[in-house]
């Protein structure tokens, strides 16, 4: 029985891990399921308050990375408010329509994850751009804005993804020691 609920863990950690790619806050799930891991798990593996403490500091960290890549690049490429904000909404709209196109390529999860994040940052592009021309900012000026929040949600996404795989590495590796 032991075997089969830390199965069960490692699974949802990776489920978790995916939420990320549709803008979910799966690093911070990530935690939470560790923590009741903790508090409610097998004895025979421990989880300790220092993992818990490492765990939300990876997710704090995943979250600057992603904030700092996304939201504040394309401010200071000029974007708006309101183009920072449709940028949000566009790339949870494009991420999960990417999860559900991706399905078709025949690499199992491959397909999901890529459409995920290529969907996800064209999505970051269409809300920038709808944003931006909304308050009457010209073409270029919006597709040099958009361009930003693209780039900033991709490599976002790509920094919280690592930094969430490290938590996964982590979670799994502190019921050993």
């Amino acid at each position: 029985m032991v075997y089969i609920l830390f199965s069960l863990f490692i699974i949802l950690l990776i489920l978790f891990w995916i939420l990320n790619l549709v803008g979910l806050p799966g690093n911070w799930l990530i935690v939470v399921l560790s923590l009741l891991w903790m508090l409610f798990g097998p004895e025979s593996y421990e989880t300790t308050w220092l993992t818990i403490a490492i765990l939300i500091g990876l997710a704090a960290l995943g979250e600057a990375i992603e904030f700092g890549t996304s939201v504040v690049g394309t401010k200071k490429m000029g974007g708006s408010g309101r183009g920072a904000t449709l940028s949000v909404v566009g790339s949870v709209i494009g991420g999960i329509a990417g999860a559900i196109l991706g399905l078709p390529i025949p690499i199992p999860l491959v397909g999901s994850l890529v459409g995920s994040l290529l969907f996800a940052s064209l999505g970051a592009f269409i809300g920038a751009f709808i944003g931006e021309k909304w308050i009457g900012k010209s073409n270029p000026d919006s597709v040099k804005i958009s361009t930003a929040a693209f780039l900033g949600r991709l490599f976002g996404t790509l920094g919280k993804l690592i930094i969430g795989s490290t938590m996964v590495v982590v979670a799994i590796i502190a019921n050993f020691i």
